[in-house]
């Protein structure tokens, strides 16, 4: 638990470490918060990217991320390293803040890292605010009008973020795709009619509702590749796959002799750290973030939590998250005041 902190003194807390493969533990860290414009910050709630934090669990993490400047990566690119960048928190004179920072009971940061949350935003709802712009990122990527059918192959909370935007965004049909029942169960009750990727109903479905064609889009977020396959050969002449997964360093191996270079499909990546190339002259990561932020206020993502640990029990959690993923859609780390 952090200790009290008096101006410029070193302060005490504790961080969540990756620090082998298949091993989390909690450390001492020691803070100093004694540069201008820097605010102190006690977490409140963190939450966990399921995806990318696993491939550190699994040691599936490249050692060098072109381009990446969060603070989320603190440390270094190797064992032992702090790790995530879903962090709500409460600084010194009562504000709440979101911050894209690491597990751990307090840290410091600039003004300018920190976005004041309204009295009407949950902490549950704000600690998800990353996964709401990724999925604004992808829908941006993906570009939809008016009238496409588009399907997104994996139905986490990513998955399932683009779903309920691509339903607000004006296409005809969104087709979710995931082999868990409870993850299409969700699907289904946003208006989203889904599958698992072995029914053998799903490209029957796809024929129907595109007159023939395929879907106008597919977006995969489930770092599958046997979902990137499918994704490629659901889509129609002229169509764009859009990958919006992190495989970290493991391989992809793809059929690309048929469908996809006969149906000329553009394939290309969805990634959050840049604002999609078609929109740079007008949007701005600020902007992007900010849009998010009140999307959080309509969608409530929190509905998506599905598992809260303290953070003493990380190391059980991520075990959880490796070996049963079925059963955890969302999981949160509560931490002690």
């Amino acid at each position: 638990m952090a200790t009290a902190k008096t101006e410029a003194q070193p302060l005490n807390t504790r961080a969540l470490y990756f620090v082998a493969p298949g091993r989390v533990e909690l450390r001492e860290l020691e803070l100093v918060c004694g540069s201008a414009g820097q605010t102190f910050v006690r977490s409140r709630l963190a939450g966990v990217s399921h995806g990318s934090e696993l491939l550190y669990f699994r040691n599936q993490m490249p050692a060098q991320l072109e381009g990446e400047t969060l603070t989320a990566l603190a440390g270094g690119g190797g064992y032992p390293i702090r790790y995530g960048y879903m962090n709500v928190g409460e600084t010194e004179d009562g504000r709440r803040v979101f911050a894209f920072q690491p597990h751990q009971e307090a840290f410091c940061a600039e003004e300018h890292e920190l976005l004041e949350l309204p009295d009407n935003l949950s902490d549950d709802d704000a600690v998800l605010l990353p996964s709401v712009e990724t999925a604004l990122s992808v829908l941006h990527d993906a570009a939809p009008v008016l009238g496409d059918v588009v399907a997104v192959f994996g139905q986490g909370v990513v998955g399932l973020l683009v779903a309920e935007l691509l339903r607000r965004s004006g296409v005809s049909t969104v087709l979710a795709i995931d082999p868990i029942e409870s993850r299409r169960a969700r699907s289904e009750a946003l208006g989203c009619p889904a599958f698992a990727p072995d029914d053998p109903e799903l490209f029957t479905q796809i024929a129907e509702v595109s007159a023939g064609r395929g879907v106008d889009i597919a977006i995969n977020t489930s770092a599958q590749e046997a979902a990137l396959q499918q994704a490629i050969e659901a889509t129609t002449t002229h169509g764009a796959v859009v990958e919006a997964s992190w495989y970290g360093t493991k391989p992809v191996s793809l059929l690309l002799g048929e469908t996809f270079h006969r149906r000329r499909i553009t394939l290309k990546s969805s990634q959050v750290s840049r604002v999609a190339p078609t929109l740079a002259g007008r949007w701005s990561k600020q902007r992007r973030l900010e849009t998010a932020s009140a999307l959080c206020g309509e969608l409530r993502p929190s509905k998506y939590i599905t598992h809260r640990y303290p953070l003493a029990r990380a190391q059980e959690a991520f075990e959880l998250l490796d070996t049963e993923p079925e059963r955890v859609l969302q999981l949160v780390f509560e931490i002690e005041k």
